[in-house]
């Protein structure tokens, strides 16, 4: 196999992603908590900013997480967010100034490389649904119509002096935690501000309950094709240069040992065997429950692009 294959692969350069997102939030969180061990740079940052950094680089970790689940999908647009993070990772480590994020600050550095070199491999394109779409803007035009409306009629609340005050308001009531720091005053004169909060509770939990049912539908839906020994689409769209194994009796597992055991070889089962492709499933091996024998499951599963094909049954068809 080349070297960039080998070495430098894809699962590299998405394990270097979640840990320097891991880096990231636990740098973060030890300068906001003031449990850092200053570094050379320290006498060289103000305080106010390593704690500022601090809170932003806990924040980045978290997009670096998703940055990192999207490469591991193989999106095109995890790798553009993912080569904007890594140098932002590495700033905002330098400018904690703390012994702890200095390991944050190496490992960004050692991912830019690896993440150049794979570039072509993350070559999926994502186009959200109508009902993503929908979702999102719904969730935007909420949360937009509780914070600019809560803040014109600050003068009605107490506890909303600034954008921001409005805007926390709005997120706490939208999660329906309800501090209680932050309510409309009590009179006639603050009905329409009482009125205004139900509005924005209405329109926020519906909104935030629709967002949350669009993300997590997709996850459903591979758990699901999982228990049912089937492979989602994501897997099927990253097949390339595989192996695939045809049936499933006493020969397979010696030839999936095998295959494992060369390390960085690609490869999925079809079987008609769902009690073995629910096994198989569940040990994070790609299967397809269909017919080894017909056309259209083995050009579902790229045959035409696999390096190999491994026929293990003894099924003459």
């Amino acid at each position: 196999m080349e070297l960039t294959r080998d070495w430098v692969t894809v699962r590299a350069s998405i394990a270097l992603t979640f840990a320097v997102a891991l880096l990231s939030i636990l740098a973060g969180l030890a300068q906001i908590g003031g449990v850092g061990v200053d570094g050379p740079l320290a006498p060289y940052v103000p305080d106010v900013v390593r704690q500022t950094v601090g809170f932003t680089g806990t924040i980045t970790g978290f997009s670096m997480l998703g940055s990192g689940f999207a490469l591991k999908n193989g999106y095109r647009v995890g790798w553009y967010s993912t080569a904007v993070l890594l140098p932002l990772t590495a700033v905002q480590g330098l400018m904690q100034a703390s012994v702890l994020s200095f390991p944050l600050v190496a490992l960004s550095v050692l991912s830019v490389p690896a993440l150049v070199i794979n570039r072509g491999r993350f070559d999926r394109s994502y186009s959200p649904s109508p009902t993503q779409l929908a979702a999102g803007a719904a969730l935007v035009s909420a949360v937009a119509y509780g914070t600019i409306g809560s803040y014109a009629l600050r003068d009605d609340f107490e506890g909303i002096e600034t954008i921001v005050d409005a805007f926390y308001f709005t997120v706490v009531t939208a999660s329906t935690v309800g501090y209680g720091d932050v309510h409309p005053g009590a009179g006639p004169e603050s009905d329409i501000a009482q009125l205004f909060v139900l509005s924005s509770l209405v329109m926020n939990v519906a909104a935030f309950a629709v967002a949350l049912g669009v993300l997590l539908t997709p996850a459903i839906e591979a758990q699901l094709s999982k228990a049912l020994g089937k492979m989602t689409d994501k897997q099927i769209d990253l097949l390339d240069d595989h192996v695939l194994v045809l049936g499933y009796g006493d020969l397979t597992e010696p030839i999936l040992e095998e295959l494992t055991e060369r390390g960085g070889v690609e490869y999925a089962v079809v079987t008609t065997d769902e009690t073995a492709a629910r096994r198989l499933a569940d040990r994070e091996i790609p299967v397809s429950t269909a017919d080894p024998s017909d056309v259209e499951p083995l050009e579902r599963v790229n045959i035409s692009g696999a390096r190999a094909v491994v026929v293990a049954t003894e099924d003459d068809a």
